[in-house]
């Protein structure tokens, strides 16, 4: 494994991911599960989700003898650029999971107190917002060469 706290950090995330995707059991009925999220942490974890599933399909792909060396080369391209942007989104979330925990947390406490948690509660929303937005390009395009490969 290339590289053992990444994974460590993506299996953590992924095992706080809640519930968040509607299934049907009869007539299979399967939905993204970062459009049915319904709070931002919710969506974050959601696309976290995709990318390590997309990460695992691509390891597939490029441990297999048969892939052709310049859609190997592809996919790593793309996974340079999906990386940092996922890795973004991870830290992000935290923080977000962090200031909500304090402004939950100071419910009670002194008016500037209060404000000095909502101010950071409302700036790591913003960060998470943006790092969620700027991680769904290049998780999608990573996606979709593991998806064209697949068939």
């Amino acid at each position: 494994m290339r590289h053992p706290l990444r994974a460590l950090a993506l299996s953590l995330a992924i095992a706080a991911t809640p519930a968040c995707a509607s299934l049907q059991i009869g007539e299979t009925r399967f939905e993204n599960p970062a459009a049915v999220a319904r709070t931002l942490d919710q969506r974050a974890y959601a696309i976290l989700n995709a990318y390590a599933a997309v990460i695992e399909e691509a390891t597939d792909i490029v441990r297999d003898p048969e892939a052709p060396i310049g859609f190997k080369r592809t996919l790593g391209q793309a996974e340079r650029v999906a990386t940092p942007a996922a890795e973004t989104l991870e830290i992000a979330v935290v923080a977000y999971i962090r200031a909500r925990a304090d402004f939950e947390a100071s419910s009670g406490a002194t008016q500037p107190t209060l404000q000095r948690a909502a101010t950071a509660l409302t700036i790591a929303a913003r960060r998470l917002s943006e790092a969620m937005q700027a991680a769904e390009a290049p998780i999608a395009e990573l996606e979709d060469l593991v998806r064209a490969r697949r068939g």
